[in-house]
């Protein structure tokens, strides 16, 4: 009999789907690529996601850093998964991580962890650049595009699987999930410059993404250059 693979007994592209999941369980989405909810919080649940190596053995995670989260994140080695790094979009999820990056690392076997170098380090803990030239990005096919935030580093982390996905962080929030929409908005920034800096990063954004993965609210699926163009036109739109 063929041995079932651990990550690959849920999965689906439907909302619904996520919504009904588990919190702290990671759930398949498309080949390869998880997502995992972490806690209730104010604006709502922090998703992060998995995305896996063609080789079926190392894997990555993107802003996998809350409570709920973390024994998933130690069951993933134990199933037999290496952890390649831990990809921290933004400093919002660096802030409301359970833990300093000493243990982010641990808890995750040894992963390093990567984020920002805009980002001010809590006391004691010493960051990987994620804009740099690391070994993950290329052998994941990432492309890691900087971007203005609240007071700190932010990055949109695209990877060419799946005929390309877009992983935002909170530059980008899904509709919720006990909406009918599909769509997404800006996250607000305090300040007004970078306000204008992000809606002209996503006016100039040009990777083409099949899937879209925000850090809350619903993903998109399938999306074609229609859609594409729409979304973009959206987040790059200047409201006074």
């Amino acid at each position: 009999m063929k041995k079932v693979d651990k990550m690959e007994i849920l999965h689906s592209q439907s909302a619904e789907f996520i919504e009904q999941g588990e919190t702290g369980k990671f759930l398949k989405l498309i080949p390869d690529t998880f997502i995992i909810k972490g806690g209730e919080r104010d604006g709502g649940v922090h998703q992060g996601y998995a995305i896996r190596h063609l080789n079926r053995k190392d894997i990555i995670l993107i802003d996998v850093v809350e409570e709920a989260t973390r024994e998933a994140v130690k069951k993933l080695v134990t199933d037999g998964y290496t952890i390649k790094g831990i990809l921290i979009s933004n400093h919002l999820v660096y802030k409301t991580a359970y833990a300093d990056v000493k243990t982010l690392s641990a808890d995750a076997y040894g992963a390093p962890v990567y984020m920002h170098p805009r980002i001010s380090p809590k006391d004691g803990d010493t960051l990987k650049d994620i804009t740099g030239r690391n070994e993950i990005v290329k052998s994941f096919g990432l492309t890691i595009t900087d971007l203005p935030g609240n007071g700190g580093g932010s990055v949109l982390i695209y990877s060419d699987i799946n005929d390309g996905m877009l992983f935002t962080g909170a530059d980008a929030d899904g509709s919720p999930y006990d909406s009918d929409l599909n769509t997404f908005t800006r996250g607000k920034l305090d300040s007004k410059n970078d306000e204008y800096g992000l809606a002209e990063s996503w006016g100039a954004y040009v990777l083409p993404f099949t899937y879209f993965f925000p850090l809350r609210g619903k993903p998109a699926f399938n999306i074609d250059e229609g859609q594409r163009a729409d979304i973009l036109s959206v987040l790059s739109r200047i409201q006074d």
